[in-house]
């Protein structure tokens, strides 16, 4: 019996293990052809928002983690700490190079703060020489956000409330292609602050972004759950008896 709830165990485990997905999947070990500092390491408060295409997150699942990695040509290692930030993820209706520079007309109706306050951002720097380097820019979300890709593409909507030094993270990696998965919009720093509601530009770059995903069970997996339930409920009857 003991042998068997152990099988089972692992089996109801394995079905639900979190799994990454790099943004765009093209990248996933490619260095992207652009450098970016916003929205994590801005000289003002600024709002940024960044889609990406569902296309890309095969079935879905809960969201627990977003991270970023530093440019490979320009970037190193750092750290740094934003004294206030928000973060939002919803599903939106907008697609890649359609966002709206009205930021209001981008965000989904299940939109979700995901993490507020104080955020610590450093990276190592390490991989290849000219990148890409490791997704070490991690962000554990302290509210996971449930995401289904049938219902439209994913919205980051980042409010930096207070900016961090500049140049502290020497840029982020990007990809300034059009019509590819990722695009963005957001307020320039130097004149419009966090509280715009229209965005200064509406630009194809997009930072390369790793998801830390919760699958949803699949077939298999749920039933190895249901069966470990079982065995559980068997095991706590005899103990009782």
């Amino acid at each position: 019996m003991r042998h068997l709830n152990r099988i089972l165990l692992l089996c109801a485990c394995t079905a639900v293990a979190q799994a990454s997905v790099v943004v765009p999947n093209s990248l996933s070990g490619v260095e992207g052809g652009g450098n970016n500092n916003f929205p994590f390491d801005s000289t003002t408060s600024q709002r940024y928002q960044q889609v990406y295409a569902a296309s890309q997150f095969g079935s879905g699942g809960l969201i627990t983690q977003i991270a970023f990695r530093p440019d490979g040509p320009l970037g190193h290692a750092f750290s740094l700490t934003i004294g206030s930030i928000q973060i939002d993820l919803s599903t939106t209706l907008a697609s890649p190079d359609g966002l709206s520079s009205t930021f209001a007309n981008n965000v989904g109706l299940n939109d979700t703060m995901v993490f507020s306050g104080p955020l610590a951002l450093s990276s190592f720097f390490t991989g290849p020489v000219g990148g890409p380097k490791a997704f070490d820019v991690i962000i554990n979300l302290t509210t996971p956000f449930f995401y289904n890709p049938i219902l439209g593409s994913l919205l980051l909507d980042v409010r930096n409330f207070s900016g961090t030094p500049s140049g502290l993270a020497g840029g982020f990696d990007s990809q300034f292609t059009s019509a590819d998965s990722i695009s963005s919009a957001y307020s320039d720093p130097l004149t419009n602050s966090v509280a715009s509601t229209t965005a200064s530009v509406t630009d194809t770059e997009g930072l390369v972004t790793e998801f830390g995903i919760v699958p949803e069970p699949g077939t298999i997996g749920l039933l190895a759950i249901g069966l470990l339930l079982v065995l559980l409920g068997v095991s706590l009857r005899r103990l009782r008896a």
